[in-house]
């Protein structure tokens, strides 16, 4: 296993880079889903008296851009949506207004940074991007080498350090989860499942170093002797509740976008919601047929395509666990977490894969559609675990099952 796909702990101040997002660039008006829609656009307040004061479009700037201090809203101000849900300052060229007149130093302090994420662990500034944007999710999943980290010491003024602190088994059980996923010869959902198993031995002994490394050895032997491959092969399968979880997923979104007025942001999904209605259209609303569809998809083009393309799920995994400085105190709710954007994904790309091949577009369409949706609605986070549990299973069990569909 590569030093390249973890994060050393060391005492210097340091800033992590991704290899990805040294790669990324915005792509602007040929974006397929840009930014400038479907959620709040905060001002700062200096952006908000530039642009109300100063800017070429003050007059435009005071009639849409909301003063919201004092109210609920933790923004100081935020730009008022057209009817579309579109910002008003994105011309139908797809470029900005603001950026067209003053450039990029003048755009709010969101504007500026999206995708881009910085977060301060410690003595660690850790940049990253969000798989909402489609082309961060390209530059994410695509390529082979995205997942090499470079880290650049820096001096103590760089950045403000905080109180972060890993517990002092972080980078051994990092290692030990990471040399479980570049396991040779077996399924990507055998080795989850491994992943999944060790998480359930360990968690409880999290506070116990010794106990936690003898736990970590005992999970070392489960795995050469094939003890925990025996016990994959005797999980029950998710497949009498696959095909009915996908579509409930789905559904929810569905029902909560009727409510808005926003058609710029259902259009995306709903291209790929149509698509998933019509791979599952044969079946009648049968469950049974419902799940032949999906596992004919999973087994014929799913299968071929990732067979070629299996940098992108390993990619996913180490870009999840590195959002998350996983595994973290709750590695637990981390890892079901995990399990169940994989369930949707997978699911949404077997029925794709039920149709036709499927391509690099396909994958960013359902990555970053899925993750633009989780990322900025909170009731379809909250909707997704209530799903799981009407299922009636212990959560982390629920995991284990959805990793295997067959």
């Amino acid at each position: 296993m590569s030093a390249n796909y973890l994060i050393k702990s060391k005492s210097m101040r340091a800033i992590i880079t991704p290899e990805y997002i040294k790669n990324f660039s915005c792509i602007a008006d040929k974006c397929e889903d840009h930014c400038c829609h479907s959620w709040d656009i905060s001002i700062d307040k200096s952006t908000y008296q530039f642009m109300t004061q100063k800017s070429a479009l003050k007059v435009k700037s005071a009639d849409v851009i909301m003063r919201t201090k004092g109210d609920t809203s933790p923004y100081y101000a935020k730009i008022k949506l057209n009817g579309d849900g579109v910002c008003p300052f994105r011309e139908e060229s797809g470029l900005c207004e603001v950026h067209k007149e003053h450039g990029h130093k003048r755009l709010s302090q969101t504007c500026q940074s999206y995708p881009r994420i910085s977060t301060i662990r410690g003595n660690k500034k850790e940049h990253n991007l969000s798989l909402s944007c489609p082309e961060a999710a390209r530059q994410i999943l695509l390529n082979p080498a995205s997942m090499q980290f470079h880290q650049e010491n820096v001096t103590d003024d760089a950045f403000k350090a905080n109180n972060y602190t890993r517990p002092n088994w972080h980078a051994e059980v990092q290692q030990f989860l990471v040399d479980i996923l570049f396991l040779n010869n077996i399924s990507l959902e055998q080795r989850l499942f491994y992943i999944g198993m060790t998480l359930r031995l360990i968690e409880p002994h999290k506070d116990n170093t010794e106990e936690l490394h003898k736990r970590l050895l005992l999970c070392c032997e489960e795995i050469n002797n094939k003890n925990f491959e025996k016990l994959y092969l005797e999980q029950r399968t998710s497949s009498d509740i696959y095909a009915g979880l996908l579509i409930k997923f789905f559904n929810f979104r569905i029902n909560l976008e009727s409510t808005r007025s926003f058609k710029v942001a259902y259009t995306r999904f709903n291209s790929l919601h149509q698509q998933l209605l019509e791979a599952l259209s044969l079946a009648n609303g049968d469950s049974d047929k419902q799940n032949k569809i999906l596992q004919h998809g999973f087994n014929n083009h799913y299968r071929e395509y990732f067979d070629a393309n299996n940098h992108i799920w390993i990619n996913y995994i180490i870009y999840v666990f590195y959002q998350n400085d996983f595994p973290s105190k709750t590695m637990q709710e981390v890892f079901n977490d995990l399990i169940t954007d994989i369930f949707i994904i997978r699911g949404a790309l077997s029925a794709l894969a039920s149709m036709r091949p499927l391509t690099d577009d396909d994958v960013i369409l359902v990555v970053q559609t899925y993750h633009r949706i989780r990322s900025h609605n909170k009731d379809f986070v909250n909707n997704i675990k209530k799903i799981r549990n009407e299922v009636g299973v212990d959560e982390n069990l629920l995991s284990l099952m959805l990793i295997k569909t067959q």
